[in-house]
């Protein structure tokens, strides 16, 4: 089944046909580069012009998932290259540094994203604002997440395959502080109940999220979905209002979203 991914969308659709640059930032962990790519794509797909960059460190793009590339020494560019070339769809990669040895790349300060949002030069822009170290699941440090402030929409990722089961901390990010965050301890189940607690707590999924961002909660590579796991996303839902939706898939596979929980169906 394939999802128009309506709530969040509609809205870039709507930003744009206004002139207004639509930046959305990905936190969490459990894929957030891959989802990064796959928007990418998508909205480029649509005819729309993207900019992907960092506010922490990322894997730098390959080829075929950035048409341009561009370092901090040539932002100068920036501006000249999408002016010349506004029509065209494409994909550009931002960044201030790159480790060879890592693979990965430094990008820009959250303020400095904000400046490129009000300056209107694409019309969306994707920001990995976010690290877990690899791991499926993550807390946020005191320093951590780093999210701009001009963000409309905020992805928080968890890796599937902690849902319904026992809490390691070797696969948790932070784990001394999710374990605080959740009243939980190692081998509790982190059932739906958990992650409730979790988007509610101030300090935990959705931490610096604008209050007037969209926040939808991706389960990436969640493969045991039946009613009762539904029953129970679809309720934390309607407890938890300023969630507005909720997408479960696998964004390396296709479709990457199987099932796609909104707010409009808890009422």
């Amino acid at each position: 089944m394939n999802f128009d991914l309506d709530v969040l969308f509609n809205d870039v659709l709507s930003s744009v046909k206004n002139n207004k640059s639509y930046l959305i930032s990905l936190i969490g962990a459990g894929g957030k580069t891959s989802t990064l790519f796959w928007l990418a794509q998508r909205f480029s797909q649509q005819g729309l012009s993207v900019l992907i960059t960092t506010t922490t460190h990322m894997y730098r793009p390959e080829p075929s998932q950035a048409q341009t590339i561009i370092e901090k020494e040539e932002w100068h560019a920036l501006l000249t290259h999408q002016k010349a070339s506004s029509s065209t769809p494409r994909i550009v990669a931002l960044f201030t540094e790159y480790n060879a040895a890592t693979h990965k790349v430094s990008g820009i300060t959250p303020e400095q994203a904000d400046m490129l949002q009000a300056a209107q030069l694409f019309d969306v822009i994707l920001v990995e604002a976010d690290g877990a170290h690899q791991q499926l699941l993550k807390a946020p440090a005191g320093h951590e997440p780093c999210i701009p402030q001009s963000s409309k929409c905020v992805i928080a990722l968890t890796g599937g395959l902690v849902i319904n089961n026992p809490a390691d901390p070797e696969q948790i990010h932070r784990w001394p502080i999710f374990a605080d965050l959740c009243g939980i301890k190692a081998g509790d189940r982190l059932n739906i109940s958990v992650f409730e607690r979790f988007i509610a707590h101030p300090d935990g999924m959705f931490k610096g999220t604008p209050p007037h961002a969209l926040r939808v909660w991706f389960i990436n590579r969640l493969y045991q979905i039946d009613n009762a796991l539904l029953g129970s996303l679809t309720a934390l839902l309607k407890a938890r209002p300023e969630l507005n939706t909720i997408w479960i898939g696998a964004v390396q596979e296709s479709p990457p979203i199987t099932h796609q929980l909104c707010q409009s169906q808890t009422t």
